[in-house]
């Protein structure tokens, strides 16, 4: 499937407004001068993100999460990271050096970066739907991260949410599947 490059710079940019709105929500919320040192730190955390790996950074994000604020924060950030990978395969597929096959394979990783990222939200708002305020979902290669913000977790309510990860996400039995609570 060829993409255009058009197609490619369309995705990319939705993403971005969608970033940017959240970003001034966020922004907009009671404790302005809060918001705005949250997201310097955010920005911060972001580039120096740019440069880790990406299990290691979603372990970092993961670690910052604690409390609705903050999880949206943590899902900018996410997002932020996403978009940034997406840019790097669009340059890629862009650049005049790159044969006809790397650009297909570059629009598909973008596509596919943007798409996931997708998917993370769905199953986000499937959580939310069973009865908790927020959530969030990181994954990373054969590992999936997620945090609720709840008091408390169960056995059963952690199984639970691992089952409708590995459906929704059609995960194997290799995947690991990691469930975590906050405030």
């Amino acid at each position: 499937m060829v993409l255009k490059k058009q197609t490619v710079w369309l995705l990319t940019m939705l993403s971005l407004m969608l970033v940017l709105g959240a970003y001034y929500v966020i922004n907009d919320s009671d404790d302005q001068a809060s918001s705005g040192s949250m997201m310097d730190e955010a920005r911060q955390i972001v580039d120096e993100l740019g440069e880790e790996e990406g299990e290691d950074a979603n372990d970092d994000l993961l670690s910052q999460v604690s409390g609705s604020d903050t999880m949206t924060e943590a899902r900018l950030k996410r997002d932020e990271v996403r978009l940034k990978e997406a840019e790097q395969f669009s340059r890629e597929a862009s650049s005049e050096e790159s044969s006809a096959d790397e650009v297909v394979e570059a629009n598909d990783r973008a596509l596919d970066v943007l798409a996931f990222t997708d998917v993370e939200e769905q199953l986000e708002e499937l959580i939310k739907e069973i009865g908790y305020s927020d959530a969030l979902v990181m994954t990373a290669d054969d590992k999936v991260e997620i945090m609720v913000q709840a008091d408390a977790l169960s056995k059963t309510e952690a199984l639970t949410i691992m089952s409708l990860a590995r459906e929704e996400l059609s995960l194997t039995e290799q995947d690991q599947v990691l469930v975590k609570h906050g405030e």
